[in-house]
């Protein structure tokens, strides 16, 4: 979307709102993509796949692909959410804007 001459994105709610529902549905996908991945290491080890290697492999996935798949996508989920929403209460509503108060304000009759 070109910004123009003076460099700013006009941002709805309906585009918020539809950022909000793609965050979810990530979430959701990457929960449900988690579950199976740790649900095959836990069947994996030491059902299958014993010894040695298998206990160097399980210290690594616990080491390092479990914090990368689960709480830093939980950390980067919220995060994103937490942008969504602050957008979205910096947009001015019905009846909130500049505009609408100072129409208040040039109708009032001062008092």
């Amino acid at each position: 979307m070109p910004m123009g001459s003076t460099g700013t994105v006009n941002i709805t709610p309906e585009m918020i709102s539809a950022a909000l529902s793609a965050v979810e549905e990530y979430e959701s996908t990457t929960n449900s993509l988690y579950t199976r991945l740790d649900g095959v290491v836990s069947s994996l080890i030491p059902g299958s796949f014993s010894g040695s290697a298998a206990q160097g492999f399980q210290t690594f996935y616990t080491n390092k692909i479990e914090p990368a798949t689960g709480q830093a996508v939980k950390d980067i989920i919220e995060l994103l959410r937490n942008i969504l929403n602050g957008i979205n209460d910096a947009i001015p509503k019905d009846g909130d804007g500049l505009d609408d108060q100072l129409g208040s304000q040039n109708s009032s009759d001062g008092n």
